[in-house]
């Protein structure tokens, strides 16, 4: 069989480098080629690499010709070529966050049909949120704009053509089941290996900074984008004023992002600037070095945008406790690897799990030994590509019902009928019956 996975090929990309882990056991089965967007500097490929300069028709028909079209697809610029693609030639959606607002308002903007795609949230959310998608201006600021994108997410617009989709959590899955013709399969998440920078190196500023932590300090450690819904707030407030937890030390560990500055300061006026560090962006061996110092991780996304999590994996695999809000794709977590929180009160809650874990060395040594056999256990290529694979087949089965949709569609319009609920409601309801689509 004839595949195109059309990915994100960027070096600094994580999507990329789970769905090329994927392409290395896939292209065992099948004849499979790589379509990127165009780039100059493109990361290794187990099989031959496609780039293509715009999602048009050239590029669409081309596509066309592959047996199936695997498209993955993500809430940021990386994927800005790939969706108009996905909405052209339908395909196996592979939809690594549960928000693509951003991707979809991008993609309706370039191409034009915005207001179609404002009259969808207006009937779906209500007037309000449609009228602060088509223009969110200065009000409310980013965590209003993370509130919206969480209510808002916008998958159902970015798979209604596909003929299946994977996603990476029950959580997810839940959310979009029903919203596209084909099914919605589950695959766990392989773990990256790639954060970017040389694989071994680390700045004399990063050691010097591990070196200067005395011995009995305890380091917790978070991993990802430093931006508003990383939870850093909450993780400062439970430590500040806490005599319990005068020896904890916090590293927001990952890409600076607006917020930074807001953090910083807030540590400086609770009094932890001597405790709190925000390296920035670190090599694979930077990266390393810290989780293998750290005693305790933190994973506190709120709301949460992605489908699944794949920096609380990277911290798992190192073998870490990881202390989570008990919510969304968190919450399929096993209980023995990691620290449930409540994300209601959270503070008072997450202070309590810093307390356990900071004190109780075998604690932590039992959930960090489960936590790193439960990603050893699945979160690999090779399963990763089994899901993928199952749900290809899945999708194959489903495109004579995309045909038939995409003629009873044809023929509504040309009758003039496209907009008659009642005509749209009754047709469907005899072609479910008759074709078995239920």
């Amino acid at each position: 069989m004839r595949v195109a996975m059309v990915t994100p090929m960027a070096p600094e990309s994580a999507i990329a480098d789970v769905m090329t882990q994927a392409v290395a056991h896939l292209a065992t089965e099948w004849e499979i080629d790589i379509w990127c967007p165009g780039s100059r500097t493109l990361r290794p490929s187990p099989v031959r690499v496609v780039p293509f300069a715009q999602p048009d028709l050239e590029t669409a028909t081309a596509l066309g010709a592959y047996d199936l079209v695997i498209y993955a697809l993500g809430d940021s610029s990386f994927h800005a070529a790939i969706l108009p693609l996905a909405r052209r030639v339908p395909g196996l959606a592979v939809v690594h966050d549960a928000s693509l607002t951003n991707l979809v308002l991008f993609t309706a903007r370039q191409d034009e049909w915005l207001e179609d795609l404002v009259a969808h949230v207006r009937r779906e959310h209500g007037a309000d949120k449609a009228a602060y998608l088509r223009d969110p201006g200065d009000s409310g600021g980013t965590e209003t704009w993370l509130r919206l994108c969480a209510e808002v997410t916008l998958a159902d617009v970015a798979v209604e053509h596909s003929l299946g989709a994977v996603v990476h959590s029950r959580w997810h899955a839940q959310q979009i089941d029903g919203r596209l013709l084909g099914d919605v399969s589950v695959a766990r998440l392989p773990v990256p290996h790639a954060h970017g920078g040389n694989d071994e190196e680390i700045r004399e500023v990063i050691q010097d900074r591990l070196d200067a932590l005395d011995d009995d300090a305890v380091l917790l450690v978070t991993v990802g984008h430093v931006n508003a819904n990383r939870g850093l707030g909450v993780l400062l407030a439970a430590i500040a004023e806490d005599p319990a937890l005068k020896n904890v030390h916090l590293w927001a560990v990952g890409t600076h992002g607006a917020q930074v500055g807001t953090v910083v300061r807030l540590a400086d006026e609770l009094g932890l600037g001597a405790r709190f560090e925000v390296p920035g962006r670190v090599s694979d061996g930077e990266l390393r070095a810290i989780l293998h110092r750290a005693d305790i991780a933190a994973a506190l996304r709120e709301p949460v945008l992605e489908g699944q999590s794949a920096s609380v994996l990277t911290q798992m695999q190192a073998g870490l406790p990881v202390i989570v809000y008990n919510h969304a794709h968190y919450a399929e977590l096993p209980d023995d690897a990691v620290v449930k929180a409540s994300p209601v009160d959270r503070i008072a809650s997450v202070r309590e799990a810093i307390r356990s874990l900071a004190h109780d060395c075998d604690l932590r040594t039992a959930k960090g030994t489960a936590a790193r056999e439960y990603v050893l256990g699945g979160s690999t290529g090779a399963a990763y590509a089994d899901g993928i694979r199952r749900a290809a087949d899945l999708a194959l089965a489903r495109r004579p019902y995309v045909h038939l949709a995409e003629d009873l569609t044809s023929q509504l319009r040309r009758n003039g009928l496209s907009r008659k609920s009642v005509v749209i409601d009754n047709v469907t309801s005899i072609s479910l019956e008759l074709f078995d689509l239920d």
